[in-house]
């Protein structure tokens, strides 16, 4: 089973062309599955649908707290791993193939507010010259663009024209596809700034990077510092401990819908496989747009 959880992590790899947080992830919760069965001694061949609700179980029984959208995520790669080695004859019998699916409310970060906006995007004081001058560009560029995290975090600095920064810059997004995203006015003037410091940095610690986010280390900002970035910045602020880096994605999508823009424009320059997952965003136009409403119209209060 080990060799065929392989096959089923290169299929997802060269044939789905999935995105290497899913693959991850995935096989994450495969090894967990396989390590399960082991454990219990149950034979391959001779597993069935209780034993797969049993190895959930089992997270719950070890005080883990699996939410549903784990749960979910769990069943379908198990789900999805059975049915590959169905399609491809591996195996005679398919354990998963009756299984429903966990359901989950797919929730969005809340966007942030005017002023919330406008206070995380200021020069902090109190910071040094290089984290703050980073900081801004990166969270100017993700709300100016509508670009995930991963994606700011994997811009190259090939993406100059002439050192000079662009007003829009061609990126790869989920399932290896390729868009087009925007820099405003802002975005692009927070990068100019933020450059020079960059620079700064890699000469003073003899370093070499084509990273456009860089660590204090010259090295390329990760996801994860991203965040803990953000969360201190909102912390410092006393803003809503939940805001993350996609807050400003939502932000974007949100604003843009609230000014009009149509929605297939929007899914084009968020990347979105499907307009249902962008339409997500338009209860959230609605809600902010009721909220006005409600204060102002005389009737409305």
């Amino acid at each position: 089973m080990r060799q065929k959880l392989a096959l089923f992590i290169e299929y997802l790899d060269s044939e789905r062309n999935a995105a290497p947080n899913t693959r991850m992830a995935y096989a994450r919760d495969l090894k967990q599955w396989l390590d399960f069965i082991e454990r219990e001694q149950i034979d391959a061949k001779e597993i069935s649908g209780e034993d797969i609700y049993a190895f959930l179980g089992t997270h719950q029984s070890r005080g883990e707290n699996l939410d549903r959208r784990s749960q979910a995520r769990k069943l379908s790669a198990i789900k999805s791993f059975y049915r590959f080695l169905e399609n491809k004859k591996l195996i005679e019998h398919n354990p998963a193939r009756a299984l429903r699916g966990a359901r989950y409310k797919r929730l969005l970060p809340r966007p942030l507010r005017p002023l919330e906006l406008e206070h995380l995007l200021e020069d902090g004081a109190d910071e040094e010259r290089f984290g703050r001058a980073r900081d801004r560009a990166l969270w100017e560029t993700i709300y100016s663009s509508g670009m995930r995290i991963s994606e700011a975090l994997a811009m190259q600095m090939n993406f100059l024209r002439d050192d000079m920064v662009p007003d829009e810059v061609k990126i790869t997004g989920k399932g290896g596809k390729d868009r087009v995203v925007f820099l405003g006015k802002k975005a692009r003037h927070a990068l100019a700034e933020y450059l020079p410091y960059r620079a700064d940095v890699l000469y003073r610690l003899r370093r070499q990077s084509t990273s456009v986010f860089l660590n204090f280390k010259g090295t390329p900002l990760t996801r994860r510092g991203a965040y803990y970035l953000i969360k201190k910045r909102a912390a410092e602020l006393g803003l809503d401990h939940r805001i993350t880096p996609h807050s400003l994605r939502h932000s974007f999508a949100t604003d843009l819908l609230n000014e009009g823009a149509d929605i297939r424009h929007v899914q084009e320059m968020l990347g979105h496989a499907s307009v249902s997952t962008t339409q997500n965003y338009t209860q959230i136009a609605k809600d902010r747009l009721f909220d006005v409403y409600r204060k102002s119209h005389p009737h409305g209060r």
